[in-house]
């Protein structure tokens, strides 16, 4: 027994070299059990509308995916960090996802401006990484790696959105105005209002410029009424698109209003009340409330049997792009099987074709220098008196 005991000591030494060097070799955030994943969204202020509502899809998900076992037997460790939607502590919170969580990838990246804060962390550690909550043109243009875009820019949005209406309600003769903030997010937003008059050989009869955090919209929507304006691109987020429609309201102007995503949420018809009644909205995805869309309907479920009723409630369009990059991501994780590492993540993301949401977006197609997708809009209409936003178009192009 003692000479089969000797004779096999060699071998097991060196099974235990190559678990011992397995081990080593895994990414970070790669257990036997679990698997860690990071996400960096704003919990506190006015943008925790965005966060809070993105974080209960991705908990939803999580609480799904371990309820059916994990992903390949690996339960999912969602780590979340609040960055107050400051781009400091974006940088800070990233960081402590790559140094203390040693997470695996990152599904969740803020804002626009705090993406590209954090994008040297990013970059540097190879992190794969999925935004679903505000996408620019600098994000993915020149392509980064390992970081993947869901979703239009405003830019694009506002272009397919126009140029649909142009066609559709034969507004070759419509006055057109712009009321847009003068900062980046302004900037993009213009560039899609610029984009479509072009493409129709139209023009803007008055832009008007404000600055951000301003309250009062007399002067600014007294000088599109005195244009002559039929048409006017309403260029706010939340507070801003309420006031300005309010006083769009006030002035007695008849005129068809639009605006981008960041109005699609249900505090802008609080906010603005009857003012918001008919207000266009370009977006990529439904509203929440359709559940007869069947990934509405499923993420709706699951939030009721895994949440509260408050949590629930607290969802918006936020949860529904959340919803679908953990769908993305949980796909791209299957496919890679138990051998996971962070580079066969990023080829199976990369070697995404028509990746189909049940209906919450456009499909989804990856590629080669390809980090932007889901950019297909869909055009929106506020009911005050159900308080919902409702469908007023199919997918609409995105060239």
């Amino acid at each position: 027994m003692s000479t089969i005991v000797r004779s096999l000591r060699p071998l097991w030494a060196a099974a235990l070299l190559a678990l011992a060097g397995a081990a080593q070799a895994a990414d970070p955030g790669v257990f036997d059990d679990r698997l860690v994943i990071g996400g960096v969204l704003p919990q506190t202020g006015p943008p925790s509308l965005i966060g809070k509502a993105g974080v209960i899809a991705l908990r939803v998900w999580e609480k799904d995916v371990n309820a059916r076992g994990g992903i390949h037997g690996r339960k999912i460790d969602l780590r979340v960090e609040e960055d107050g939607y400051v781009p400091q502590r974006s940088v800070q919170a990233i960081k402590k996802l790559v140094d203390v969580d040693k997470v695996f990838a990152v599904i969740g990246t803020s804002g626009s401006s705090h993406l590209m804060a954090m994008m040297p962390t990013i970059e540097e550690n190879q992190l794969p990484a999925i935004n679903f909550a505000a996408v620019a043109g600098t994000h993915f243009n020149p392509p980064r790696k390992t970081v993947f875009n869901i979703g239009a820019t405003y830019c694009q949005e506002v272009t397919g959105v126009m140029k649909h209406l142009i066609a559709t309600r034969k507004l070759q003769k419509a006055k057109f105005a712009l009321i847009y903030q003068d900062d980046d997010f302004g900037a993009d937003v213009k560039c899609g209002y610029d984009a479509a008059l072009k493409s129709a050989g139209l023009s803007s009869t008055i832009d008007v410029p404000y600055k951000r955090a301003q309250k009062d919209f007399s002067a600014e929507v007294l000088a599109v009424q005195k244009s002559g304006a039929t048409f006017v691109l309403v260029g706010g987020i939340i507070s801003e698109t309420a006031t300005m429609l309010k006083e769009i309201q006030k002035n007695g102007m008849d005129v068809i209003r639009l605006a981008a995503h960041p109005s699609h949420l249900g505090a802008v018809l609080q906010l603005a009340g009857s003012a918001a009644e008919g207000l266009l909205v370009a977006d990529y995805v439904p509203p929440i409330t359709d559940t007869e869309t069947q990934g509405i309907g499923r993420l709706n479920a699951l939030a009721y049997k895994y949440l509260t009723a408050d949590d629930v409630k607290a969802m918006n369009r936020y949860s529904l792009t959340g919803y679908v990059a953990a769908m993305l991501l949980e796909s791209a994780l299957q496919a890679c099987g138990r051998n996971l590492t962070r580079a066969c993540l990023v080829q199976k993301l990369e070697q995404t074709k028509n990746f189909a949401s049940d209906g919450i977006m456009a499909p989804l197609t990856f590629g080669p220098n390809i980090r932007q997708s889901g950019t297909r809009p869909i055009l929106l209409k506020a009911n005050v008196a159900t308080g919902k936003f409702e469908r007023a178009s199919d997918w609409l192009s995105d060239k």
